[in-house]
């Protein structure tokens, strides 16, 4: 070992763009902080669309800190103006088609196996596709030149809790060899779960039902997918989801040709291929892809950027998210499934609320641990919460994946929530009754009423999955949808659950202005705030 080098407040493992912002903030207001990656940028790295949630924490964040660059990776036009280099793809909005075996996917004028929510009135304030290799890399440029002291290929051998509010690692970049000291660390390696490891944190899998596997990759040549009408977006330029017998795909497209895809596999499909010889991530996908003529047709002439990449369960949930000294950025304490485009989003609320914590607690040069326990301790409780709630939401949509109409309704829960705080968010950007907007519960955790609601609505799918008379079962899926239509009404502010839009949901600030009633407004307040909801 070659000694030690500068002490620090906050050491955080892991440099994807939540561990790097982290970094960048707290080096804003004075702590001393370094930022630790395993590997080299840029680097292949998944989780990469964004969602109007993560756009207004990235605004918030960049106004808070003077950090511009952040601003203008929360809406398309801004990104395009300011820094064209760094790749993207433009999302209007989030795509779903149900797909039958050995069918083409046919088109309805009811659009009973298609769905489109828009998230943004135009490609000006559109959300965008993260290439993360880009994303991440311009990111740890902004910390460097801001003088964050960053250190990539370093691998952390060893971590000792010699006490309280005192960290040792022990790090090796090739033949050097030294060891560090930190106040805090905070653990943003993801999969790899350093705190984990280091402090024997157990998991908390058993708390869900949800068990898949994935296999992903970059590729290019994938042709349109399918003809259909009109919509209040190009389907394509959006989150595209595919569900399958066998779990359901996501489709990606970047702005230079290449799209991110994933076929996110159920067990019994996993263990159905592998009774079979279909193993390899390469056999899984053109196994899985040729049973549907559409997406057959669609990727026939594509190409892996770089190999298929497969993981045979890719859901974990740590017992423990943080400590008095300790803490897990949300990406490495929880992942359950890719559905709905909500990583970005809740690993940018466990930026604010870490920033926030750690902000609070520096007194002249030193940290309060009192404070950082404290604040800690909250940041936990929150992120238990909002697993769990993501777990209620995607357990139902999985059960209700074979039926596209229960599936419609399902989503509604999603969309209504995060609808409602977006417009929240906007309208209100100091928070309501002096509550910071980064604490608030993510998809409405914390909220009794509505933890209850996706609870019901789990179970009820739950016993509509297991039910054998279709006469029942048909009038119990009637009822499912009827109830979600009444449950979701009180905060419906995007008009969903509408009959008359055929499953095509535009951005439609008429609707809202309706509705303003439902944010404790007038019409007349809120038409005169309507420009704050355009980002």
């Amino acid at each position: 070992m070659e000694g030690f080098v500068q002490h620090y407040h906050v050491a955080i493992v892991g440099s994807g763009f939540a561990g790097t912002i982290l970094a960048r903030v707290l080096n804003q207001v004075g702590l001393r902080v370094i930022l630790l990656e395993r590997h080299r940028h840029p680097r292949f790295a998944i989780g990469e669309s964004s969602t109007p949630l993560a756009a207004i924490a990235m605004e918030r964040l960049a106004r808070r800190y003077g950090l511009a660059d952040l601003g203008w990776l929360a809406a398309y036009g801004r990104w395009m103006e300011h820094i064209p280099h760094v790749r993207r793809g433009l999302k209007r909005g989030f795509t779903f088609y149900q797909h039958r075996r050995g069918e083409l996917f046919q088109d309805t004028p009811e659009h009973d196996g298609r769905l489109l929510v828009a998230a943004s009135p135009s490609d000006e304030v559109a959300d965008t596709h993260w290439l993360r290799e880009d994303v991440d890399a311009f990111l740890v440029q902004r910390a460097t030149g801001e003088g964050v002291d960053y250190r990539d290929q370093v691998d952390v051998d060893r971590v000792h809790h010699a006490a309280p509010n005192d960290w040792v690692l022990e790090c090796r970049r090739g033949e050097s060899r030294y060891a560090l000291r930190a106040d805090v660390l905070i653990d943003g390696s993801g999969a790899g779960g350093l705190l984990a490891t280091t402090l024997s944190i157990g998991s908390r899998l058993e708390c869900t039902t949800l068990d898949t596997g994935v296999v992903y990759a970059h590729v290019e040549g994938a042709g349109p997918f399918a003809d259909v009408s009109a919509g209040p977006y190009p389907d394509e330029k959006a989150a595209v989801h595919h569900l399958l017998r066998e779990g359901w795909m996501y489709v990606l497209p970047f702005d230079h040709a290449v799209a991110s895809v994933g076929i996110l596999l159920r067990r019994d499909a996993l263990e159905h291929l592998a009774a079979s010889g279909v193993t390899s991530p390469e056999a899984v996908w053109e196994t899985v892809v040729g049973r549907y003529p559409s997406l057959a047709r669609q990727f026939a002439s594509a190409s892996a950027v770089q190999p298929l990449r497969g993981e045979s369960r890719v859901q974990r949930w740590r017992a423990n998210a943080a400590g008095p000294d300790y803490a897990m950025l949300p990406h490495t304490y929880a992942f359950l499934d890719p559905m709905f485009s909500m990583g970005i989003a809740w690993s940018l609320r466990g930026v604010e609320r870490l920033a926030l914590v750690l902000e609070g607690a520096l007194r002249d040069d030193a940290l309060d641990g009192s404070a950082i326990a404290s604040g800690f301790q909250r940041y936990a409780g929150m992120l238990d919460a909002e697993a769990q709630q993501m777990a209620r939401l995607l357990e139902g949509a999985h059960l209700a994946m074979d039926d596209f109409e229960l599936f419609t309704a399902q989503s509604f829960l999603y969309f209504v929530t995060v609808t409602y705080r977006e417009v929240e968010e906007r309208l209100f950007p100091e928070g309501r009754e002096g509550a910071a907007p980064a604490w608030g519960g993510f998809l409405g955790a914390g909220n009794a009423a509505w933890e209850n609601l996706l609870e019901e609505s789990r179970q009820r799918l739950g016993r509509l999955s297991g039910g054998r008379d279709e006469a029942a079962t048909e009038r119990a899926r009637r009822v499912f949808v009827e109830w979600i239509a009444r449950a979701i009404r009180e905060h419906n502010v995007a008009g969903l659950a509408d009959p008359a839009r055929r499953n095509l949901y535009p951005v439609d600030f008429d609707v809202l202005v309706e509705r303003a009633g439902l944010l404790g407004m007038t019409g007349d307040e809120l038409r005169a705030k309507l420009h704050l909801l355009r980002g």
